[in-house]
């Protein structure tokens, strides 16, 4: 089962990142990060792909995160996927559990939730 935060933050990506990765928990379960600057007026964008095994579906799920500024402000998308289990594909909460420490983690810089499932 999939699920889905999208946030703006008031800080740039790559400031964001750091204070995610500067999480020793979640940095052990980082197995990709890359960043980029384009354009002359250096927009940012980083991806992250994070790894974890869930006991209460018996599945290792991923969480991809994309942090850019390209329209301006940055946005952070964040997808769990790969955390259900069973015909239902049922994933007991192992995706919001996933993605609830990068929302804590920034949660004094959000602006704005656009979307949530």
């Amino acid at each position: 089962m999939r699920q889905y935060i999208e946030f703006t933050v008031n800080v740039k990506p790559f400031q964001a990142v750091q204070l995610i990765v500067d999480d020793k928990d979640l940095k052990s379960d980082l197995i990709f990060e890359d960043y980029k600057v384009t354009g002359e007026d250096e927009r940012e964008i980083s991806i992250l792909v994070f790894e974890k095994f869930f006991l209460r579906t018996g599945n290792t799920a991923t969480l991809t995160l994309t942090v850019d500024n390209f329209s301006g402000v940055t946005i952070i998308k964040c997808i769990s996927a790969g955390n259900g289990g069973g015909i239902l594909d049922t994933d007991w909460g192992a995706g919001k559990s996933f993605i609830k420490p990068i929302r804590k983690k920034l949660e004094s810089h959000i602006i704005e939730i656009t979307e949530e499932t």
